[in-house]
């Protein structure tokens, strides 16, 4: 029954708590507050070991930001936080090089922050924004099942709009930034919600596919 609660529960014009304390990639310690930076804010919720659906999810996102015309640190901002207690500010950084690289055009690296927190304040943002999840552990190994899905925020941390699936368009994007920007919040771009199941211990492989459809959605 628990697997039911998995997925995203979406809080529309509710806000994130900005006095959350968050570790960046190289280590610096700030509050929610101050990353976001007073600019509409691009957020993703992932854990760094993940191979199944976080890597496509946040390539998509690095796709979008190649292709999306607005100015990044100046326009907006964008946070990956890890769902994962466990994870370093080193493993943020290789993830975050990761992705940088793969951005063709000029993009200041303090304009996508990777972040680490405790176990408590992971729930408080997830909780805020509606993004359930499960851990679990199987023959030693520590995964999620998780939705993947990007989340804009307003310069205030007022949840504007949520993007569903791993591809976006530039266009709804730069539409969720600029409304972010107006403290407006906008209904749900995509209409298929992609899971990430979890390590199966009889296959010992790890198993996804988009699980829960409850609309059309073109990449």
């Amino acid at each position: 029954k628990e697997e039911v609660k998995i997925g995203v529960y979406e809080n529309l014009g509710g806000f994130v708590p900005l006095d959350l304390t968050f570790s960046d990639e190289y280590g610096n310690k700030k509050t929610l507050k101050e990353f976001i930076n007073n600019k509409p804010t691009i957020l993703t919720l992932n854990y760094y070991s993940c191979t199944a659906l976080c890597s496509p999810l946040l390539s998509g996102v690095a796709e979008v930001l190649n292709k999306m015309d607005l100015k990044p640190y100046l326009d907006y901002n964008v946070i990956t936080v890890s769902i994962e207690p466990n994870d370093t500010p080193t493993d943020a950084l290789n993830k975050k090089k990761t992705h940088l690289n793969s951005i063709k055009k000029p993009f200041p690296p303090q304009a996508w922050s990777f972040l680490t927190t405790n176990q408590k304040n992971i729930d408080a943002i997830s909780n805020a924004v509606g993004f359930k999840y499960k851990k679990r552990i199987k023959d030693g190994v520590v995964d999620y099942l998780h939705p993947g899905v990007i989340i804009v925020l307003s310069p205030n941390g007022k949840i504007a709009r949520y993007l569903n699936g791993v591809r976006f368009l530039s266009f709804d994007l730069k539409l969720a930034v600029l409304e972010a920007s107006q403290e407006k919040s906008g209904p749900t771009i995509a209409n298929t919600l992609l899971y990430c199941f979890a390590y199966d211990a009889k296959s010992k492989t790890y198993i996804f596919q988009a699980e829960k459809v409850v609309g059309s959605f073109m990449f």
